[in-house]
């Protein structure tokens, strides 16, 4: 992503000033509290570090050798310490990591620390041993460099977080992720001060966990792709060793199609099932009975899901079973039970379930949905864990234990909310946020950066919240790109404090972010580059890679529900996902420098910004011509032809404008209609890509840089 930036840094010798470093220098979450003083640390090969904990403190020791390891490969200056035990004999240290108490990652504890760097020393203090881990991951990315070499700038950090859960989302059920891939994911949470992985292993696509006592579960309801009981238990030990617990969801009553296909007696209706896409059950087992519709609406209303039997007793004997195996392998003391998007049309369309709920006085499914929530609670209770479930489990029965996650708009839409987040915590009910934190309608970050839901969440019984990343539209080629860097900017909204808002800055250190993480492991560029590569037949890809930096997906749920409605045999789960709007990233950080230059030009007449403006234009200007080769033959490529053809007519549009600029031509409204005219038919998608710089193109020839919108449509 850097390469083209820089290319056109040289063409135009525009580079920027050096003035004084920002605050907030490049460190994601911004500190609670931060204090730059004059000086540096110099890092020279005898840098060595100290450690003051108790010896049995194995996560504090496996965290300091990470950091130090990471330096040692960021420096290239091979220090002289090789592995750092509690047994050590360092005479003369550098650095020393002092802990007061040793910690498991848990909800609630004290996670602060305190990071002073003067010339001569560098020390990392907190209380317990999450403090210490997110002490060296600031650490790490306090690693600068100057002309001299490598260093870590004279600062004081007082820091500890706004809210105790801070968590990432991650689906496997749609698109199974290897143990590999969430690896690398704990890891990019860790350096970001995310606390808590929640694991969605099930759904109606599949059942990613092996199970003992119900072997048919993962034998019949995987398609093969699933995790051993010695993964899980290898992933829970990673993620913990990194400051993380891992909550597992298990979704039920609804989205439980894979359940099912092992077990089919405990379902609404009689089956047969296998795991696979809702719209799959729907078409294989076309009732004339249910009612119709066209719409999207009419078919979240009307669609007969595969559900559980609330009414079985076998089914809560099966799942108390199921949870007491669950509870060997998840030690966190929480599970997600899901229980959302549950219409009930699977119950009504059963009439002894019917004939249950008035024979003991239910007037709806909702009361029916209430009953099986309440069930479950007491059967997580009996085994020592808290129940969460999102928003949908919210009832003025709930038990007041039971964590509710928010996920639906408040503007609803076609989904009905069931309040606000102020709402439950007001009710007393712990409470999780991840509306306005859905990364898979690739919004671009500053949208969740600037979360409303988060405006006033200051009631304390909101926890925190959860970004979220859904799989119909990811897998193992993608995943890391469409939660990173983006997920940054959440962590950020979580960690610092409310009044850390400078979007701009913001930015500046998420692509910071992204290149450190690349750096350390995450696949996150290397996989975007080689997708391209692909897409080229691996021909060069300097002029392709032109193209799609200034491609984003179509935001919102367009690109999912064109893809959940193909008829069959395509599905999301077995469509090769290797369209350019599955490579390309939700926000570009070519778009990102473009805005700046255009922002310094309108509002300060930088020469420096138009030099750098021109050449991007006259770049996209003649990419078109030069990518004409790639096309040919190419269907993947072909998609994007008109996508070339448009951003090349409107940097001529661009460089138009940029000419008036230069010239002090006075703007012909006539013109400026009709450069706006065609900009907007250039701003169109075309096979789920829109172009992202075409606002700023508008800006040249209208003159005004706009805002960009606080918010974007669903569908």
């Amino acid at each position: 992503m850097k390469k083209f930036i820089l290319f056109i840094i040289l063409v135009s010798g525009a580079f920027a000033a050096i003035g004084q470093q920002p605050a907030t220098l490049n460190l994601m979450p911004v500190p609670k509290q931060l204090a730059l003083n004059s000086g540096k640390f110099r890092l020279t090969n005898k840098f060595t570090i100290h450690v003051q904990a108790v010896s049995t403190d194995t996560a504090l020791y496996a965290a300091v050798n990470r950091a130090y390891q990471a330096l040692n490969r960021k420096t290239g200056l091979v220090f002289i310490q090789k592995h750092i035990t509690p047994t050590d004999t360092v005479t003369s240290t550098q650095m020393t990591v002092s802990v007061r108490a040793k910690s498991t990652p848990e909800i609630g504890g004290d996670e602060s620390y305190k990071l002073h760097v003067v010339e001569n020393l560098v020390s990392v203090d907190a209380p317990t041993t999450a403090g210490a881990l997110h002490g060296l991951e600031t650490l790490i990315q306090l690693c600068d460099k100057d002309e001299t070499g490598y260093f870590f700038p004279a600062i004081a950090i007082d820091d500890a977080p706004r809210f105790k859960w801070r968590g990432l989302m991650i689906d496997v059920a749609r698109h199974f992720i290897p143990l590999d891939v969430m690896k690398r994911n704990i890891d990019a949470m860790a350096a970001v001060k995310m606390n808590v992985l929640h694991w969605h292993l099930t759904d109606d696509e599949g059942f990613r966990v092996e199970s003992k006592v119900y072997p048919l579960l993962h034998q019949d309801g995987s398609n093969g792709d699933y995790y051993t009981q010695a993964q899980l238990k290898e992933l829970v030990k990673y993620a913990a060793d990194r400051g993380i617990i891992i909550v597992p969801e298990f979704d039920m009553p609804g989205h439980s199609q894979s359940w099912f296909a092992g077990y089919p007696e405990l379902a609404s209706q009689p089956g047969p099932y296998r795991p696979g896409p809702r719209m799959q059950w729907q078409n294989e087992h076309p009732d004339p009975k249910r009612p119709k519709g066209n719409s999207i609406l009419d078919i979240i209303a009307n669609m007969e899901a595969p559900t559980f039997d609330p009414t079985n007793e076998k089914v809560y004997k099966f799942l108390d079973k199921f949870i007491g195996e669950m509870t060997a392998i998840f030690p966190s003391g929480y599970m997600h039970i899901g229980a959302d998007e549950n219409n009930g049309m699977a119950w009504k369309m059963n009439p002894a379930i019917m004939a249950w709920m008035k024979d003991h006085q239910m007037q709806t499914t909702d009361d029916l949905q209430r009953y099986y929530v309440q069930r479950v609670h007491d059967l997580l209770k009996k085994h020592h864990r808290q129940m969460i479930g999102w928003e949908e489990i919210y009832n003025d029965k709930l038990p007041k234990d039971a964590i509710v996650h928010k996920w639906i708009p408040e503007d609803g839409g076609m989904i009905k909310s069931y309040g606000s987040a102020n709402d439950f915590a007001s009710h007393g009910y712990p409470v999780l946020i991840s509306e306005g934190f859905y990364l898979d309608v690739f919004m671009p970050a500053y949208i969740y950066y600037n979360n409303p839901a988060f405006a006033n969440a200051d009631n304390a019984n909101i926890l925190g919240g959860e970004g979220a990343q859904w799989t119909e539209l990811a897998d193992n080629e993608n995943i890391e790109g469409r939660v990173w860097p983006r997920a940054g900017a959440i962590a950020e909204r979580l960690w610092s404090p409310a009044s850390v808002n400078d979007t701009e800055d913001m930015y500046r250190r998420l692509f910071k972010l992204s290149d450190e993480l690349d750096e350390r492991g995450l696949l996150n560029l290397s996989n975007y580059d080689r997708a391209l590569r692909s897409l080229a037949n691996n021909a060069p890809t300097d002029h392709l890679k032109m193209l799609t930096d200034v491609l984003t997906p179509v935001k919102g749920y367009r690109k999912l529900m064109a893809s959940m409605f193909k008829a069959p045999p395509s599905s999301y789960q077995t469509t090769p996902l290797t369209a350019v709007s599955d490579i390309v990233f939700a926000d570009s950080e070519t778009k990102r420098q473009f805005r700046t230059w255009v922002k310094a030009l309108l509002e300060k007449h930088d020469k420096k910004a138009e030099n750098s403006i021109r050449a991007c234009l006259t770049v996209w200007q003649q990419n078109d011509a030069l990518l004409e080769p790639l096309f040919s033959g190419n269907r993947r490529l072909t998609e994007i032809q008109d996508q070339s053809k448009n951003l090349t007519a409107a940097a001529a549009i661009g460089l138009e404008a940029l000419d008036r600029i230069d010239k002090g031509t006075a703007a012909d409204g006539a013109w400026v209609q009709q450069q706006a005219n065609a900009l907007d038919n250039c701003a169109k998608a075309h096979n789920e890509t829109e172009i992202a710089v075409i606002p700023e193109i508008a800006a040249l020839v209208t003159g005004h840089l706009a805002p960009e919108p606080t918010t974007y449509s669903a569908f």
